[in-house]
């Protein structure tokens, strides 16, 4: 039997609490994210350790393997998917809600990693509002277990030797294949298997070099305990120094790995750094620390989701201590119980995994079919066709159909827009209002929606475009497509090229999260002003800056109260937008009135 070591659970208190402190948005635990790979390493090692143990002693089954991860994750897990469900019909828009249905059949398919990986973009929800956003990582440890013990059943018998070259050159190969990933699809790095497996065989090398007559952590006396306290150095500098613009995983992953490893093979009761981690409180904290990452996102996800502003540092303090609860609570009640044979069977175990699961994945496919159930908010209803992800994009993309090979020299004002999804909805405002009736229209998505550039990139354009540059009477360009910083150059430029009249249209936002609607009544929610999120009013103020007054129309400030705040809903209790930017079908009559009032958009009312 493997030798249980308590300062490996301690360990997992320092991997937990950064993770937790991270999504709470802690500024001094930027780097917190490191905690994962961290568990990686633990997981690596503990797992490879038994299965390496049953396989030399002959005892090893893939039916009691799976049946122990069953036991050690399913019971939690699904407990905190039937919580987060009928909350996410209670608090969540239908395109949170959406998400969520797709999140939940992902990670019931142990996938959420994979969906994470395809979903991330430009119509993205953001990150700190996902309550399954933190199980990517179960679905990267899971993904490797299924195959992990096929491979050790065809090396063990071949000797630790060539088990180890075996994963010392897969191990390189993952991490070389990291490094490039995260410099050219940082998504791929972060989120995928084959980027990730090099930290879970870091602990699995080592575990292949112990064995049940030994203690695993090498007694090397000073030199060990420096090692060990190297290690715990490489584990915490990280937390503080690194942030969100780390290139990471990769190279940037390895002191927290590496550091992991050399506390696993070094830390003991005879060092500073085995006595430490085998404190009371850390491996109380460690023995809690699965159910405690799994409670903690969905805990801080609908507060965020709830809170029309940022919350404050009592809100997280309450926060942090309800994950503590939430963590002694289904350790002691759920993950114990679970883990008991005595009281729950292997059939039992796997007729959860089955029955609960599959029941979990229906209702989450139906969540994300029936595009987050619009009908449960009223003030979706009349706003747009539907709600959710696929119906806002729907009515905003519906607008390629008045692409044009050319304009027609009818007599009327030729207009050609020029942006991204924020031009498309410029037009559904003019559609939307009748406000097309004398203009020949041509919008044109010039640059792909995640990217900025400057307008004077002519070889980006196609030759249809040049053409209805040159001929066109007015050209709207709308924020925020265009780098802010190339404005003036961009319009002097453009009137060099004869363009007989530009307008620049700034930028539009609806707050960080116009979910709060839901945790307000109905007079509330129509009296509610959202702050504008930093970003888009840094951005408007450096186009208002860039442009003449004469060709710029402030979006914002059409919108905004005395104290520059913007509502949610119409005057009739609509919902203005659904993801805080691209306007409902109800926002963009709401919004085109406003707009087309402005002197400058006379070219469409005259």
């Amino acid at each position: 039997m493997t030798m249980y070591r308590p300062e490996v659970d301690g360990l997992r208190a320092l991997a937990v609490v950064p993770v937790i402190l991270f999504h709470a948005g802690f500024a001094a635990f930027a780097g917190g994210f490191v905690g994962v790979d961290v568990f990686f390493v633990i997981s690596g090692y503990l797992i490879a350790s038994i299965i390496v143990e049953e396989m030399r002693g002959g005892t090893f089954s893939f039916a009691t393997f799976f049946e122990r991860r069953a036991r050690r994750i399913i019971p939690a897990l699904y407990a905190v998917l039937l919580v987060t469900l009928p909350l996410g019909w209670l608090f969540m828009l239908p395109d949170n809600f959406e998400n969520l249905g797709q999140s939940v059949v992902a990670t019931v398919g142990v996938s959420n990693n994979v969906l994470l990986w395809l979903t991330s973009g430009y119509w993205d929800l953001s990150n700190e509002f996902k309550p399954l956003l933190h199980t990517w990582s179960l679905g990267v440890e899971e993904q490797f277990y299924f195959v992990f013990p096929l491979v050790l059943l065809a090396l063990v018998p071949r000797g630790k030797r060539v088990t180890l070259w075996v994963f010392a050159i897969a191990a390189l190969a993952s991490l070389v294949a990291a490094q490039w990933f995260v410099m050219s699809k940082p998504l791929a790095a972060f989120f995928l298997l084959p980027m990730r497996a090099w930290e879970l065989l870091l602990g699995a090398m080592f575990a292949v070099t112990c064995s049940s007559a030994r203690p695993h952590a090498l007694q090397l006396g000073r030199v060990g305990a420096a090692l060990a306290l190297l290690g715990l150095a490489l584990i915490l500098a990280p937390v503080f120094l690194y942030d969100s613009t780390t290139p990471f995983p990769g190279i940037a992953a390895l002191p927290p790995t590496v550091g992991t490893l050399l506390v696993i093979m070094f830390a003991s009761p005879s060092n500073l750094v085995g006595r430490l981690l085998s404190w009371r409180v850390l491996v109380a904290i460690g023995l809690g620390s699965y159910s405690a990452y799994l409670w903690h996102q969905p805990l801080f996800a609908f507060i965020r989701l709830l809170s029309p502003e940022h919350p404050r540092m009592g809100v997280w303090l309450a926060a942090l201590a309800a994950t503590a609860v939430l963590a002694y609570l289904s350790w002691r009640f759920i993950e114990q119980p679970f883990r008991s044979r005595a009281r729950f069977s292997r059939g039992a175990i796997f007729a959860l995994t089955v029955v609960v699961g599959g029941l979990l994945g229906a209702g989450g496919l139906a969540i994300d079919r029936h595009a987050g159930f619009p009908g449960r908010v009223p003030s979706i209803g009349g706003a747009t066709d539907g709600g959710g992800r696929q119906a806002r994009a729907t009515y905003v993309d519906r607008v390629y159909s008045l692409r044009t090979d050319r304009f027609v020299d009818d007599g009327r004002t030729k207009v050609l827009i020029l942006g991204n999804s924020f031009a498309r909805d410029f037009v559904n405002m003019a559609m939307e209002n009748a406000y097309m009736t004398r203009c020949e229209l041509s919008y044109e998505p010039v640059l792909e929606p995640s990217t900025f550039s400057c307008v004077r990139d002519w070889e980006r354009f196609t030759p249809g475009l040049r053409e209805r540059l040159r001929t066109c009477d007015v050209l709207m360009l709308v924020m925020p497509a265009f780098d802010t910083a190339c404005l003036a150059d961009d319009l002097a430029w453009l009137e060099a090229q004869g363009i007989p009249r530009v307008i620049v249209v700034g930028t539009k936002n609806f707050g960080r999260n116009p979910n709060a609607l839901l945790g307000m009544t109905e007079a509330e929610a129509r009296r509610f002003r959202a702050d504008v999120v930093a970003d888009a009013m840094r951005d408007n103020e450096a186009a208002r800056a860039a442009v003449a007054p004469g060709l710029f129309v402030d979006l914002i400030a059409l919108l905004a109260d005395g104290e520059g705040r913007v509502p949610l809903l119409t005057p009739t209790g609509e919902l203005i937008s659904e993801d805080g930017g691209h306007l409902t079908r109800a926002g963009a009559r709401f919004v085109g009135q406003k707009l087309f009032e402005h002197p400058l958009m006379a070219p469409f009312r005259e």
